[in-house]
């Protein structure tokens, strides 16, 4: 498949993940087939406008933040290196609103550690 549904399926496949769902369960919420749900998030599908809806609202999350396709395209290496960093970025601030405070503060304090150890390199 394209590289637009392979994005859109690794997009819902986050937004699960921070919401706590298995593919199950936000299959069932969907109204959609679990198999169906899998051949989304892998990309291997390219589910209609409507399912996308369907997932979307049963994720609470806007359909914008499924179809999100910022850093596909770069304009050049620089641009590609900075959308990189932002979509990771990104990819960490969704995984970090399913813990509660005291785990994110330990996420912080590790990933300072690691940034510091490597600057020692």
């Amino acid at each position: 498949m394209s590289d637009i549904v392979q994005r859109v399926g690794e997009n819902i496949r986050i937004l699960r993940k921070a919401k706590g769902l298995s593919q199950e369960q936000l299959a069932l919420r969907s109204d959609i087939n679990a198999s169906y749900m899998g051949q989304i998030e892998r990309g291997d599908k390219n589910p209609t406008i409507d399912v996308l809806g369907k997932v979307a609202a049963a994720l609470n999350t806007p359909l914008e933040e499924l179809v999100n396709l910022r850093d596909l395209s770069p304009v050049d290496d620089k641009a590609k290196d900075d959308g990189e960093a932002t979509r990771y970025a990104e990819k960490i601030a969704i995984q970090l609103q399913g813990l509660n405070v005291r785990e994110q503060e330990a996420v912080y304090k590790l990933v300072k550690q690691f940034v510091q150890f490597k600057e020692l390199q």
